[in-house]
């Protein structure tokens, strides 16, 4: 009777102490005060704005973008490769020997003349399959503009549905964090009750082992949630390219 009444005392202690521990914050894990929790981070929304400003898909989307804009307006420029400019200018001297014939005799005059010879013109040149096809060449470049445009938008989605993910996985980390926590809290109080009642005698050696490991194997459960919710933590911070936590 003595000891149903001690194994009552020790359960009604136990569920004491999961009702305080389940009234903590959810938004921090158990031995964790949020002011103090090393995973508190910021708003949702605030994450997915950083990580789409950060995503190197998306710049170098951005750049295939932008050319695909540049080859639609050099098809606008098109018409200035088929006129060109020609032009020549020359300069020279040229001398000239005369030999003039008169009453006083024969008169021979060296002439030099210096000589400036120049030209411009323009040359068209106007392939008619270039006329031909350029509407179907300028519908082809538009149709890949909005196809990098589109790809653009689905990229931004692939990133809002990737730091949305992470950041619910490591919601779930935290809130195992909890259990484990309040799993542990649990079997240290049995075993320290199996302890006391081993020492008295009225418990069995193999029931204070099992006691004891059972309070092991929920340290090291514990121990491997604090693991995953650290790699969770900072796969999320690596998408998001900037210091996720919450000041």
């Amino acid at each position: 009777m003595m000891y149903a009444y001690k194994l009552y005392a020790s359960l009604l202690a136990i569920m004491l102490l999961a009702a305080g521990l389940s009234a903590q914050d959810e938004n921090a894990p158990a031995g964790f005060p949020k002011e103090e929790s090393p995973f508190s981070v910021r708003p949702l929304e605030e994450l997915i704005a950083d990580a789409l400003q950060h995503a190197p898909l998306l710049k170098m989307q951005d750049y295939n973008v932008e050319n695909a804009y540049l080859k639609v307006k050099l098809l606008d420029k098109e018409w200035s490769s088929y006129f060109n400019t020609i032009g020549s200018f020359q300069v020279g001297n040229i001398r000239y020997m005369d030999n003039l014939e008169s009453d006083n005799g024969g008169d021979i005059r060296t002439i030099t003349r210096e000589n400036t010879f120049y030209g411009i013109g323009i040359q068209a040149r106007l392939p008619l399959s270039d006329l031909l096809t350029r509407n179907d060449r300028r519908t082809l470049l538009h149709n890949q503009l909005e196809q990098e445009k589109l790809m653009r938008q689905e990229q931004q989605l692939k990133v809002r549905e990737m730091v949305i993910r992470h950041y619910q996985e490591l919601k779930l980390k935290l809130r195992m964090i909890e259990i484990k926590s309040q799993n542990l809290d649990f079997h240290s109080v049995a075993a320290e009750m199996a302890e006391k009642y081993f020492r008295e005698g009225t418990l069995s050696l193999e029931e204070y082992t099992r006691a004891a490991s059972a309070r092991n194997q929920a340290e090291e459960a514990l121990a491997r949630a604090g693991a995953e919710a650290e790699v969770a933590f900072q796969l999320l911070r690596e998408i998001v390219g900037t210091d996720i936590q919450d000041r």
